[in-house]
């Protein structure tokens, strides 16, 4: 049996939906799995036992080019490479517009999505044949695996992403910078989000570096390919107490973030990631909600600030403070 899981993006919900991956994988014998994935975040999946194949999109250019010959012939080569696969059941996990056009122009016997009370775009709904009804299940991950028990008849599936084919993967920056750290340990910090009013204030990163600097965890800034000036300035300010991380894309993070002795980081998709590699997570919720967003691992925390101005000037739940924060830290770690 093959299985095209089409989800592009993004990178916090490509790793949610690792579960499903596995789910469908292993449901029953000889099943192969292609995944269709934004090219960007087809590192997190190459590699993993339970993907097959890894079909590539770049849906995020072509919409900006829609009618140029360049994108329509990247579209018809993603197209030729996921009909060739030949699938027998297409799972759309995005329920998009953007994943609809991709289940509605490649074959299968048996298409399944999301239905029009789960489907974050009810237009999604027309190119798929069996709906699937999540509501009452609010976290994203336990949204998608409703489609594995959908597609398998039955539950009991492991909600934790599985990442262990990133945590292996060598890095030459990243086992460069953890080799001449010696062993020390270290807290890796990652304030940033692709949305402003979900990201960590640089007063409040200070100040809880500062405390970690003093507990003996030396305080690392995790930066993205945006995000160096502002890691640097960030380093700047602390008086030399936050160091940067090396450079890491998202299969290397992983590996980084599995050698901490703890992650604290805005609701991203670098934070979920680390929380799978097991190493204890606290994540930053202010306008988004951690019932939905919150990361999975085996010893994961959230802190959600009280009413009040987030980042970016919009009125609801803010960000904890940073004695929020620290107080957080310590029910989480022994």
């Amino acid at each position: 049996m093959k299985i095209l899981l089409i989800r592009f993006s993004s990178f916090g919900d490509v790793v949610f939906t690792l579960p499903l991956a596995r789910a469908l994988k292993s449901h029953r014998p000889g099943v192969e799995v292609a995944w269709a994935i934004e090219e960007p975040l087809a590192p997190l999946v190459e590699g993993a036992a339970f993907v097959d194949r890894v079909l590539p999109a770049r849906t995020r250019v072509w919409r900006h080019s829609l009618l140029s010959r360049g994108t329509r012939g990247e579209i018809a080569v993603f197209l030729r490479s996921a009909r060739s696969f030949a699938p027998d059941l297409v799972v759309d996990a995005q329920g998009l517009f953007k994943s609809a056009w991709a289940t509605l122009l490649v074959p299968a016997a048996r298409k399944v999505g999301y239905g029009p009370g789960t489907a974050t775009e009810r237009i999604n709904c027309l190119t798929t044949r069996e709906w699937v009804d999540a509501r009452g299940r609010p976290h994203a991950i336990d949204r998608s695996l409703a489609l594995a028990e959908h597609v398998a008849g039955r539950g009991g599936w492991d909600r934790i992403p599985d990442v262990s084919h990133l945590v292996a993967q060598p890095d030459a920056a990243v086992d460069a910078w953890l080799d001449g750290r010696g062993g020390r340990p270290f807290a890796l910090l990652q304030p940033w989000s692709s949305r402003g009013a979900k990201e960590w204030g640089a007063e409040s990163v200070l100040d809880v570096a500062g405390k970690l600097a003093e507990r003996g965890l030396e305080p690392v800034v995790k930066w993205g390919p945006a995000e160096e000036g502002r890691a640097a300035a960030l380093a700047a300010a602390s008086g030399g107490r936050l160091v940067l991380a090396p450079r890491a894309g998202p299969a290397a993070t992983a590996r980084l973030a599995s050698r901490a002795s703890l992650v604290i980081g805005a609701d991203s998709g670098p934070t979920h990631l680390a929380a799978a590699t097991g190493t204890p997570t606290l994540a930053l919720f202010g306008p988004t909600d951690p019932a939905r967003f919150g990361p999975a691992g085996g010893r994961t925390a959230t802190a959600r600030g009280g009413p009040g101005s987030y980042n970016g000037g919009g009125e609801g739940p803010s960000l904890p403070s940073a004695d929020e924060i620290l107080r957080s830290i310590d029910r989480l770690l022994p």
